[in-house]
């Protein structure tokens, strides 16, 4: 049940910091409970001796609890968005947990900001920063050039910097020890979130993928979190730094080489379930979607000496027992009463039950049936909608976070493109050359060989791409030319055939793929591009709730086709 990480000694020393920590759940409403149950289930491990004086409980969201807070689509509260649902259980969440620690526990919540709770950007920003009952830590935020947080900051004291926490001694009345605690947010609001962030500038903010970010492009952050755990290491020189880093675990290393004297970081955004040790520094990260929870248990002795221990625990593995009595099942049932039932039936040409699984590390670098599904449906409906019989579907493989089986309700059919917030996924349509469509193409394949788990490539409905002989190509190791390694499918004869470089597609792409400067062609392009005023989501629901598809959705041998080699 439960996976230490490091020696555990049950003796109690002087004072005793209990963190349940959690990251990138991104509204998954169906998991929360069991996520919850989890908690429930190992509250006398989390929690160790929680209602002693000597004790301090925190409850730890280092971002992306919420993403695409504007979305709306629900069958249960058709006028309410994903965000007004997300607050409420986050809100649930935290009493919940609050009365595992018990009723006279030392308890409070701290809250890191991750890139999708920036999804609608301000106007969603200032109703996270106003839940009660938590503290949104936000120290790499550049106060000198964000005016109105500061304001924001002088009405609400939820909303700090930092925090320094202090735990009374069992036994020495005049002796507290002392936790400061931080909270960082990857600094790249104009890649993830491009003109969306107005009030909140970030130290090093800049237009770059968090898996492109370098030690040159982060020395204002270095320099903020040193000077933070600098003068709090002048006055309490055996208190305790934990660092929430909303980051990815390449920067974490980064900040705890340029800070050593952090003691924990908690760190999220990259979705792994991994703990590092860079010299006495824990860096625990967080894993994804409600998978994992974690527990870190911090003790100090009579002198001030800390031990470390740090559980992991998994709702898959955790016994379901009276879940229909947990507050969360309960939130559930009673918000969202019509989307969780089972929607859609899912089969293939011969009738039998199948499913589309939707993996991340696929999606974003192979071939992938569900992205073949959903160019294809995407196509489908727009050329009913629109018209447009010959053209072209490219969907950002980020833009996809969930699959659909034979069964799936409501939310699952609403998740599926959750990668992108409302603002940022409008539909484009325009056209384009054959020889610009290669230049696109090949760029995309490039950025995407650079890293096939975190850089996305595009999944596309008419295109076979192979992969491997573009990387030859760069590599020099094939002469062909790069146009070579595209194809286009010619639907009179049912078969990929070669690019014509002179002729003109009609191509369908994501808003903000359009709008990045990060790379070269959507700049070269993107001035041949209208926008639909309409997403890919609401493209995917109009389909399947479309009279003659009815929620009946197919699997067809064209789902199978290989679209990347």
């Amino acid at each position: 049940m439960i996976k230490a990480l490091t020696g555990y000694n049950p003796s109690f020393g002087a004072a005793r910091l209990n963190i349940l920590a959690t990251s990138d759940n991104h509204g998954n409403f169906l998991s929360w409970p069991m996520l919850a149950q989890t908690v429930q289930y190992n509250q006398k491990d989390i929690f160790a001796k929680a209602e002693d004086e000597s004790t301090l409980n925190i409850f730890a969201v280092v971002g992306d609890w919420f993403i695409n807070p504007f979305k709306k689509g629900f069958l249960t509260n058709p006028n309410i968005d994903n965000g007004t649902i997300q607050y409420e259980f986050l809100e649930e969440f935290i009493n919940f947990v609050k009365n595992q620690a018990g009723k006279n526990a030392k308890f409070d919540t701290v809250f890191a900001i991750g890139n999708h709770d920036l999804d609608a950007g301000d106007m969603f920003m200032d109703k996270i920063m106003e839940i009660p009952n938590m503290k949104t830590i936000i120290t790499n935020v550049d106060f000198k050039n964000s005016p109105e947080i500061i304001q924001m900051m002088k009405k609400n004291k939820n909303i700090v910097k930092s925090y320094i926490y202090k735990i009374p001694d069992d036994n020495k009345p005049d002796l507290s020890h002392n936790v400061l605690v931080m909270g960082v947010t990857i600094p790249s609001m104009q890649f993830y979130n491009p003109g969306l962030v107005k009030k909140m500038k970030f130290y090093d903010d800049c237009n770059k993928k968090d898996t492109n970010l370098t030690e040159t492009d982060l020395q204002n952050t270095f320099k903020i979190i040193k000077e933070e755990v600098d003068n709090f290491k002048a006055e309490n020189p055996k208190g305790a730094v934990i660092l929430l880093s909303h980051t990815g675990l390449p920067i974490a290393k980064m900040i705890v080489k340029h800070v050593p004297d952090i003691n924990v970081v908690l760190n999220g955004h990259d979705h792994k379930n991994l703990t590092t040790m860079i010299n006495q520094t824990n860096i625990d990260s967080l894993g994804k979607d409600n998978e994992i929870i974690k527990g870190i248990s911090i003790k100090f002795d009579d002198n001030g000496n800390i031990e470390k221990n740090i559980s992991t625990y998994y709702p898959e593995i955790t016994p379901k027992t009276d879940l229909d009595k947990n507050p969360l099942q309960i939130l559930l049932n009673r918000l969202l009463k019509e989307d969780i039932k089972p929607l859609v039936s899912l089969t293939d040409i011969t009738g039998k039950e199948t499913e589309l699984v939707y993996t991340k590390d696929d999606i974003r670098c192979k071939n992938s049936y569900l992205a073949n599904w959903l160019t294809g449906a995407i196509k489908g409906v727009m050329s009913n909608i629109y018209k447009e019989n010959d053209i072209i579907v490219g969907i950002q493989s980020s833009s996809i976070r969930g699959g659909l089986k034979n069964g799936s309700n409501n939310l699952d059919v609403m998740k599926v493109f959750d990668g992108l917030s409302e603002s940022l996924s409008d539909v484009k349509i325009g056209t384009i050359y054959g020889s610009e469509l290669v230049g696109l193409i090949v760029e995309n394949v490039q950025e995407n060989l650079k890293n096939p788990k975190r850089n996305t490539l595009i999944q596309w409905s008419d295109i076979q791409v192979n992969k491997t002989l573009i990387a030859e190509i760069l590599a020099g190791k094939s002469n062909k030319p790069l146009e070579s390694a595209i194809k286009i499918k010619d639907n009179t004869i049912n078969e990929f055939c070669p690019i014509n470089l002179n002729k003109c597609y009609r191509i369908a792409l994501g808003g903000k793929f359009l709008i990045k400067d990060d790379i070269i062609w959507p700049s070269k392009i993107r001035k041949n591009f209208s926008s639909l005023n309409i997403t890919y989501d609401k493209l995917l629901r109009n389909y399947i709730k479309s009279d003659n598809i009815n929620y009946q959705l197919k699997v067809t041998e064209a789902t199978k086709e290989d679209h990347i080699l």
